[in-house]
């Protein structure tokens, strides 16, 4: 059986959950139409102005700011079903576990990432199940939290079959990366591989857009400094925490948004977006076109795989 006390806490939103970026807050700065006010040169040119209208006889009047760029409103179709779909998963796995007397060390035996059960019985299907499992109630809810958080505004503009390759694969990054550089006697569990992926995918995101979102330096500020005060707390002495999970599934996520995220060119808009989702109207990069890259990584990530599984058998 596995104790709790043994296995590695991969959560990384204990103390930091309240800086997490929420993209709900950026602004679109392509959807601003200005419609120029038509006007008859002609007749401006024949009819003298109305003396109160010459600037020599206006009095000061309040200068209005400009009105400042506005983003879509939600709509139904821009709900993340697969956001929510991962989070009830991950929820009823870990009712399942709980509920039940002694049922989640049961679990824990059967889907943690235990090295040696990897590299020595060749149970390499706990680097999947390991993602879905959780040590406790405030781990799972910090991570689901973050999912909510992250996932619900990227889903809409990547695309639901994107967001779940970039969760899946990246979070499989992570599990790889912590077989091969981790504790060998420690087992893991948990999603914080794949969620440090996801939000990498939104780093780099804003990263190449950020003169089509107009808060995204400050979003990216953020990003980069919930990221490092997590891996910090992670390399403190007595901190049980997968610090190779959460790197692997960063590096992981980078990997993937670079070839299959998508690239927004503002100039394919004819009109402004009534939803999150019509964003995607002006991405340059489909998914289709990606497939050979999408190989390559998952092959890439076998090899890895491999080799950690060569170095540490017995």
């Amino acid at each position: 059986m596995i104790k709790n006390k043994h296995i590695a806490n991969c959560d990384i939103f204990y103390k930091v959950i309240s800086i997490i970026p929420d993209i709900r807050n950026i602004q679109f700065s392509h959807i601003v139409y200005h419609k120029e006010t038509a006007f008859d040169s002609e007749s401006m040119l024949m009819t003298a102005p109305p003396e109160d209208n010459h600037p020599l006889y206006q009095k000061s009047r309040p200068v209005q700011p400009p009105s400042r760029p506005q983003r879509p409103r939600r709509a139904p179709q821009d709900r993340p079903i697969l956001a929510y779909v991962l989070i009830a998963v991950n929820a009823l796995i870990f009712l399942a576990g709980y509920l039940p007397r002694q049922m989640d060390l049961q679990l824990f035996a059967a889907g943690g990432l235990i090295p040696a059960a990897v590299v020595e019985q060749g149970e390499i299907y706990r680097l999947l199940t390991a993602m879905f499992l959780h040590i406790n109630a405030a781990h799972i809810f910090f991570n689901m939290y973050a999912l909510y958080v992250v996932g619900s505004e990227l889903e809409p503009v990547f695309g639901r079959l994107r967001l779940a390759l970039i969760y899946l694969l990246g979070g499989l990054a992570g599990s790889v990366m912590s077989l091969a550089l981790g504790d060998y006697a420690v087992p893991s569990v948990g999603a914080s591989g794949a969620v440090f992926a996801i939000l990498a995918a939104e780093a780099l995101h804003l990263y190449r857009h950020r003169r089509f979102y107009v808060n995204a330096q400050r979003q990216l500020y953020h990003l980069a400094f919930l990221m490092a005060i997590n891996l910090l707390i992670g390399f403190l002495p007595g901190a049980r925490i997968d610090n190779w999970g959460h790197i692997g599934g960063m590096l992981g996520g980078l990997a993937l948004a670079w070839q299959i995220a998508p690239r927004l060119d503002p100039r394919r808009l004819t009109a402004p977006p009534k939803s999150i989702r019509d964003l995607a109207k002006a991405d340059v990069n489909p998914l289709q076109r990606r497939l050979p890259a999408l190989v390559i990584y998952v092959f890439a990530l076998a090899g890895m795989l491999a080799l950690a599984m060569a170095r540490l058998a017995p």
